[in-house]
């Protein structure tokens, strides 16, 4: 018998019934052994329950249950073609996956580097810094990889609908994994995981123009009480609402306006910054291609738009047995997304 653990189950690849291997074919009591395992690899592999099977393969659990176990005494080759279908789906999408193409990794771009030194900064200095720039700049490939390779960095993206202090904390707790059920308790809880250890931790605030000004000040008052660094990152709106807030005092607006040992506001070489990624995709400099892409560049969303064109592009190449881009590839890429003159 072979036992393996999911997330939430025992699989178990159980023998056969004896009336199960009496009723159906031997050809097909064989394919079923051969299914079996391949759902049980599956389910395994991400996760799964045996409900959660049931419902993605779209075969009924009353059906799905006696199949697994063995004792199912139906038509045995219609739910065995059902589930050879649903797992060949999944290996044609694995496969698909696996010839993706991918984002370069992480590119020391001038935004890239600023972005990296200001969170570096807040982290070991404490510090409340702000990052507004341009949407397809870079930042965010900047901020993913900083958080994916400093200890003791944390990140939570708010929205219209946490940008409440209360909505915040809520969403806070959640990315930071306290587990803290008295709302009076949240900022006190989650100050004690972000407290200052090592080198300092860092807390990072992603899409922070939809933070209100209070939920502004209460992000200051964790820089204050437990002296762990915060970065905001945004738009250009980004805590701009806090200074306009004429409900509050000047004396609190500029609390939190001095509270900001660095901004990173400019792109400081957008052109460089452009050259660099075509580059890492493999471009060859000053071909018509690399031509193409810079031109992407100076549209709105910069950087984001030539990482996502090429990625359309690879996929173009690769269905017409190529090895690289080409220019035409580039051209319908970028008139697949549909943006034209429209930026």
């Amino acid at each position: 018998m072979k036992k393996t653990t999911s997330t939430n189950t025992v699989w178990e690849q159980s023998q056969p019934t004896i009336e199960f291997t009496a009723k159906h074919p031997a050809s097909d009591v064989a394919e079923w052994r051969k299914l079996t395992a391949r759902t049980v690899d599956v389910a395994v592999t991400y996760g799964w329950t045996k409900a959660e099977v049931s419902r993605r393969s779209g075969v009924p659990d009353g059906t799905f249950s006696p199949w697994f176990s063995g004792k199912y005494l139906g038509v045995l080759a219609n739910v065995n073609q059902q589930l050879a279908n649903w797992l060949d789906a999944i290996d044609a999408s694995q496969n698909m996956a696996a010839i993706m193409p991918v984002s370069p990794p992480f590119q020391r771009t001038t935004v890239g580097m600023d972005v990296y030194n200001a969170l570096l900064f807040a982290q070991v200095t404490s510090g409340f810094v702000r990052v507004t720039l341009p949407a397809g700049s870079g930042k965010t490939a900047a901020v993913e990889h900083f958080a994916a390779t400093r200890p003791h960095v944390f990140k939570a993206t708010l929205s219209p609908s946490t940008k409440t202090v209360h909505g915040m904390l809520v969403e806070l707790c959640a990315a930071l994994e306290v587990h803290e059920h008295n709302p009076a308790k949240f900022a006190r809880a989650l100050g004690a995981k972000l407290k200052r250890v090592g080198e300092g931790s860092l807390l990072i605030i992603d899409e922070a123009q939809n933070a209100v000004p209070d939920a502004i000040n209460q992000l200051r008052h964790f820089v204050d009480n437990d002296h762990c660094g915060v970065a905001l990152i945004g738009n250009e709106d980004t805590a701009t609402a806090f200074v306009k807030d004429q409900g509050r005092s000047v004396a609190s607006r500029a609390q939190v306006l001095s509270r900001f040992d660095r901004q990173v506001r400019t792109v400081r070489n957008p052109i460089a910054d452009a050259e660099m990624l075509i580059k890492a995709w493999g471009v060859e400099e000053g071909s018509d291609c690399a031509t193409f892409l810079k031109g992407l560049s100076q549209k709105p969303g910069a950087l984001r738009q030539i990482d996502r064109t090429m990625k359309a592009a690879s996929m173009l190449a690769i269905g017409d047995g190529e090895e690289g881009v080409r220019l035409e590839h580039l051209q319908a890429a970028w008139k697949n997304r549909d943006m034209g003159d429209s930026l």
